[in-house]
């Protein structure tokens, strides 16, 4: 089959390419430490993401001088934890979260037979490099793939007008992931993440997802 012109087999390319699909579906849980740099207002903040199967998500936000806010996902539920009350998350802001992590490259490759995606097509990136673009209709975004290594280099979410860029990758557990990622919208640039901490497959307790 030939991957340029067949999207399963160019998507297999790409898992391959960061680490392969048993890697990939042998990453069962996921903790990362980030420092996301805010542009307008300029702030930085401290984010402490745990992934879990199963749709479950913990994102702890710390901001300087201030308390702690946690973010539980867990399928179709979520809720938010701050100053010792819990409140239910906004079903906007849910979404909002769980698109985020859908489109994350790594796990978009990991489950690329459950989107509707066109064939991969020639392009450049902005700095005139060749990539493979491949758009991925259901979900109304497009990838750029780099052409020589077939890692992720962007994302376009026509949904939101964003633009995000993937860089510095770097491989654990024999998987490659992005250590630094920005977003920008309709061309402004709006945060940078640096990921200072990586690790798959942590112990975690149940009671980490739990929503009231």
């Amino acid at each position: 089959m030939d991957w340029t012109t067949a999207p399963e087999a160019f998507i297999e390319r790409c898992i391959l390419a960061i680490g392969g699909r048993t890697a990939l579906h042998g990453a069962r849980a996921v903790l990362m430490h980030l420092r996301r740099t805010y542009v307008n207002p300029p702030e930085t903040v401290e984010l402490e993401i745990l992934r879990a199967f199963g749709g479950r998500m913990r994102l702890t936000e710390r901001r300087p001088g201030g308390d702690a806010q946690v973010c539980i996902i867990n399928g179709f539920a979520g809720c938010l934890l701050h100053q010792g009350q819990t409140k239910p998350l906004p079903a906007a802001q849910l979404e909002a979260v769980k698109r985020r992590v859908r489109l994350y490259p790594r796990n978009f490759l990991a489950h690329a037979e459950e989107y509707d995606f066109a064939a991969p097509v020639p392009d450049h990136d902005a700095f005139g490099d060749p990539i493979w673009r491949l758009d991925v209709n259901a979900e109304e975004v497009s990838y750029g793939f780099d052409a020589a290594h077939f890692q992720c280099r962007f994302l376009e979410d026509r949904q939101t007008n964003e633009m995000i860029t993937y860089s510095d990758y770097a491989a654990t557990d024999g998987i490659l992931t992005a250590r630094r990622e920005t977003c920008s919208r309709a061309g402004q640039p709006l945060y940078e993440d640096v990921v200072l901490y990586l690790a798959f497959n942590v112990p975690f307790d149940d009671a980490d997802f739990l929503v009231p």
